[in-house]
């Protein structure tokens, strides 16, 4: 096995290199599997507000066959070690046989996914930033295989603020290199018979887009889209949506109602909406991934709008001077020098041509409208 010091400072520096979350856990995970050995393994982004699996790499994980089983369990059962759990525990980390105390046939994913697959331990770890998940990576042994150790769960502990910044990273650095190439929205309408899932129609946009989810397919059908059927149908029909990122780096927002009702044939229709996250809606996440405060995403909310400073001060209660210091922190934490370059970078940055939003016009250099959505 190869020394944990030598092991950190490779992914470190891997970390520090990557431009791409997908391609980061490709390159990453291998070399941590010289610490902490394992048979499969997946890597999973997260949607940060609701911990919702949007996507991963998944090529040496679980067969396909047993995925529609554990998607149904991880929305719509109170299992063992979940990601929701995992995000909210103080380490972020754990395994099946130390959560249930050495009885793993108590957890429902154990007996119904792992064993049918050939596996026996599993370690889970969320990757948070900043308080927040942004991905996870599974790791699995086969059946009779020792438990993941002490030492092997503390190693991952100690790496995984490493990789949750760089995925957080990469998924913002997508983001803004690659540009609006799909057209939407997509609409499809989705036939769902027990557990198998089929597209009965779908514009073209839709089918375009469902092709450019960076995940792996049950039946041609992206897994995120499996998933937040499963959820639909676990929340009793309610409408349920999340935000997806595409391989482009694109940012979309997904959408899932019932159209028709289980009737006689004892199958439902699903209305599935693809469609782009607007600016304003993805300031947040933007927000998030540059790392700024609480306090400090209320400014820049404030100053992007039009609000000069002494505005944002009366709005928020504070001095002149402490909006002048939360600001000069934003610039900072975003890279860039002006209200012009901060509106560009939340907003503009992600959704205009390069060659229009950082076309230069006038003393400020920067091509802008005037206000935006509060």
């Amino acid at each position: 096995m190869a020394p944990t010091a030598a092991v950190r400072d490779r992914i470190e520096r891997l970390c520090r290199s990557a431009t791409d979350p997908l391609t980061l856990y490709r390159d990453v995970v291998p070399v941590l599997g010289r610490a902490v050995p394992s048979d499969l393994w997946c890597g999973l982004l997260l949607d940060p507000a609701t911990v919702l699996n949007t996507g991963g790499y998944h090529d040496e994980g679980l067969p396909l066959e047993v995925l529609p089983r554990l998607l149904e369990l991880e929305v719509g059962a109170d299992d063992v070690n979940q990601l929701p759990a995992l995000a909210r525990d103080r380490s972020g980390v754990g395994t099946i046989h130390r959560r249930t105390r050495g009885r793993p046939e108590l957890s429902a994913r154990y007996r119904d996914v792992m064993l049918p697959a050939g596996m026996g331990p599993e370690l889970r770890a969320v990757l948070r930033n900043r308080g927040r998940p942004w991905g996870a990576v599974v790791f699995f042994r086969e059946t009779g295989a020792p438990d993941f150790t002490d030492a092997e769960l503390e190693f991952v502990a100690a790496v995984a603020p490493d990789i949750a910044a760089a995925v957080r990273r990469t998924l913002l650095v997508s983001e803004i290199t690659h540009r609006d190439v799909e057209e939407g929205p997509g609409m499809a309408v989705l036939r769902v018979d027990g557990l198998r899932i089929d597209v009965e129609l779908a514009s073209r946009a839709a089918r375009a887009l469902m092709e450019a989810m960076p995940d792996s397919r049950i039946d041609g059908v992206p897994v995120g889209v499996v998933m937040l059927v499963s959820r639909l149908v676990a929340a009793g029909g309610r409408r349920q949506s999340a935000r997806v990122r595409l391989r482009t780096g694109r940012w979309m927002s997904v959408q899932l109602d019932v159209l028709q009702p289980a009737g006689q044939e004892g199958c439902e229709r699903l209305s599935l909406v693809i469609e782009p996250v607007a600016p304003y809606e993805l300031a947040e996440v933007i927000a998030e991934a540059y790392g700024l405060t609480a306090r400090e995403r209320e400014v820049a909310r404030l100053v992007v709008a039009g609000n000069r400073n002494p505005e944002v001060a009366a709005a928020l209660s504070i001095s002149l001077t402490t909006v002048q210091d939360h600001l000069k922190k934003v610039f900072a934490k975003l890279g860039v020098g002006s209200r012009y370059e901060l509106t560009a970078r939340m907003f503009f940055d992600q959704y205009l041509p390069r060659q229009l939003s950082r076309q230069p016009v006038g003393g400020d250099g920067w091509y802008l409208p005037a206000r935006l959505p509060r």
